[in-house]
């Protein structure tokens, strides 16, 4: 014998009696009536009706603003919001029109006619008495009561109230046992609940912090007709809101309300983590950000970029952003030049009181942007430079953005191994420092990503939707929800980056940089012919990393690389050697003192400034600089004279 379970295909709206909700109208519109009396007798005792009419216009003004941003956040249901709204607008107005012409029963009946035809929704969901129909359980509700909320089920006492419809599908609030149960648990038990519900696979369920109700309450919401099915192209520079100092990343899966990156607030420019698996569309992401951020003209930003994976990531920021790195040295030096920056604003601020930071044109934002961050950061894959690599991502993100000056990391490792690995301070640092400003968790194949990111979300339930992820941490009081990032199609990265401005630093800003800033196209294109080079002798069959076998005097490596137009490359330990010395040739007698200063055992930055007078940051710089050439190594505050 089989038996079929019903499915619910459509949830008609639940709606709620009692006294108190249907009281909420007569109360507002008696404050009302009270506040005009109370400004008529201010205008007896101050004898000037305008005067007080232009106060009673400006506090009711700025009460209305207030009341409309906590409607804004409060209220799902569009048509009570609109109607919440111009009832707002009528009570401004209302107030200030008999501060000027006197109260009167017209008046009052005027006002009592207007908010009554808004409150006509309200009613509506809130009847009392003999009107009121009988309460009867959506489906949604009664399947989740019947497994779910079951003793034996995922959320044991837990129950589904206050059904709400929205374009997309349905929402309720969850109700979670006091003391038992916690939204954690509920996001962790997804699979299990969706179950519960009989969901297709074409529906999804959202669970997160309700926005008005006091925890273990918890918002819950089945979408059935998903309004991001289909892509969201890419809206254009407009995506930043000069306002926020945020950039629109894309509509959330329920089609309510928009997810934001925090760029910058009133006092710092913010960074933050990107992660997900191949093709979720992390990378193109990190595109759009850049050149949504780039384009601002309200908050200039300088855009720098670095590749783990030699610039393959994303060929677009490889081509236009300020300074460019795809090899672990030049990453090096990009992190150097920003750390230095940083030092150098820090004094400004000191000097001239300033407190925090707001871009302008001649003092931009400098956001660099991290791309396979786990190869640069790891002392296995970058043995060279991985431990200053990772010291100065640490320092930079955790003292740069009150400076404007900030890193946004991606990785498609979902573990601290992304940071440097993980039982190491430093690469929990990283972690925690990052996302107190932002992060997007895209779809992946390793739970362990919801560890770093400290959420409850398994990114493996993800559908198969490039560009769908969750945000964390976003803006104080925004949702933390999943949504789809808007797709930067191949037509958009061609032609967008050829008609903005990329900022570059000023005078004062590049020359604190160093000499990497001031060479960066040179050594950009260095870099370059470097890897045109490389692939030719892969091509050629020569390995790089070991010395080439003998061959005879008519043939060979030479010959073979001659045949693609090119010289014989080096070994890769040749390559870092010319590099060192070119490095070298840019050294100068403050060099010199330093070295020495180190040799006689003043091996942090503040002692060897101390020693040969000048300033911390000046011996930083010099430090940076010495070592590129090779001359020392080193970190942090301690350094030493390279053999």
């Amino acid at each position: 014998m089989s038996t079929t379970t019903e499915v619910p295909e459509r949830v008609a709206p639940i709606v709620e009696g009692g006294l108190r909700p249907q009281l909420a109208p007569h109360a507002a519109v008696g404050t009302l009536v009270v506040a005009a009396v109370a400004c008529r007798v201010a205008v007896h005792a101050v004898g000037d009706e305008q005067t007080v009419a232009v106060w009673v216009a400006g506090a009711a003004f700025a009460i209305a603003v207030v009341a409309a941003m906590q409607v804004r956040r409060r209220v799902f249901d569009k048509r009570a919001r609109r109607r919440a709204l111009a009832f707002l607008g009528v009570a401004v107005g209302w107030l200030t029109g008999v501060t000027l012409t006197g109260l009167s029963l017209g008046a009052v009946g005027l006002l009592m006619a207007v908010a009554y035809a808004l409150s006509m929704h309200w009613w509506r969901q809130h009847p009392v008495g003999l009107i009121q129909p009988k309460a009867t359980r959506s489906g949604h509700q009664r399947l989740w009561a019947e497994n779910n909320g079951a003793s034996d089920g995922a959320l044991p006492g837990s129950r589904l109230t206050s059904p709400e419809q929205i374009a997309a599908g349905v929402r309720f609030a969850l109700k979670l046992r006091a003391g038992k149960q916690t939204l954690g648990m509920a996001q962790g038990a997804m699979e299990k609940l969706r179950g519960g519900l009989f969901l297709q696979t074409d529906q999804e369920l959202i669970i997160e912090r309700h926005p008005t109700e006091p925890e273990p309450t918890a918002l819950l919401t089945i979408v059935t007709k998903s309004p991001v099915k289909d892509t969201v192209f890419w809206p254009g520079p407009q995506a930043f809101d000069p306002q926020t100092g945020d950039v629109r990343l894309g509509p959330f899966t329920d089609g309510e309300g928009v997810a934001a990156w925090r760029v910058y607030t009133e006092t710092r420019l913010k960074g933050g983590y990107l992660q997900g698996g191949t093709e979720g569309g992390k990378s193109r992401t990190m595109e759009m950000l850049a050149i949504t951020i780039a384009a601002s003209t309200s908050h200039p930003t300088v855009i720098c970029y670095a590749d783990g994976q030699g610039g393959a990531s994303s060929p677009l920021l490889m081509e236009h952003a300020d300074f460019r790195a795809r090899t672990p040295q030049r990453a090096l030096a990009m992190l150097e030049g920003m750390y230095l920056l940083m030092q150098l604003r820090q004094d400004e601020n000191a000097v001239m009181g300033l407190r925090g930071f707001t871009p302008t044109e001649g003092r931009p934002g400098v956001l660099g942007f991290i791309d396979e961050c786990h190869k640069l950061l790891s002392k296995v894959d970058n043995p060279l430079y991985g431990e200053r690599t990772q010291w100065l991502v640490s320092a930079i993100a955790s003292e740069g953005g009150k400076v404007g000056v900030a890193l946004i990391l991606a990785s498609q490792q979902s573990t601290l191994d992304a940071f440097g690995g993980a039982g190491t301070n430093v690469a929990e640092k990283i972690r925690g420092n990052l996302l107190t400003g932002n992060g997007a968790m895209f779809k992946g194949k390793d739970a362990n990503a919801k560890t770093v990111f400290q959420i409850s979300v398994d990114p493996r339930s993800f559908p198969d939707m490039p560009g769908y992820a969750y945000l964390v941490n976003p803006r104080p009081g925004a949702r933390s929800a999943p949504f789809r990032s808007y797709y930067l199609t191949d037509e958009m990265a061609e032609e967008w980056p050829k008609r903005i401005v990329w900022r570059s630093l000023d005078a004062g800003s590049a020359a604190a940089w160093g000499t990497s800033y001031l060479r960066r196209d040179e050594l950009a294109e260095e870099a370059l012919e470097a890897a045109r080079q490389r692939i030719a002798a892969r091509r050629a069959g020569i390995v790089l990393d070991e010395p080439a076998p003998a061959q005879p005097t008519t043939g060979g490596d030479g010959a073979a690389l001659e045949s693609f137009g090119l010289a014989a490359f080096p070994t890769w330990t040749e390559f870092v050697a010319q590099a060192q010395q070119e490095a070298l040739k840019a050294l100068g007698p403050s060099h010199d003192k330093v070295v020495a200063a180190i040799r006689d055992g003043h091996t942090s930055p503040q002692r060897i400034a101390d020693a040969i007078d000048l300033s911390v940051r000046r011996v930083h710089q010099l430090l940076g600089d010495l070592a590129e050439a090779g001359r020392v190594r080193g970190g942090g505050r301690q350094y030493e004279v390279a053999a």
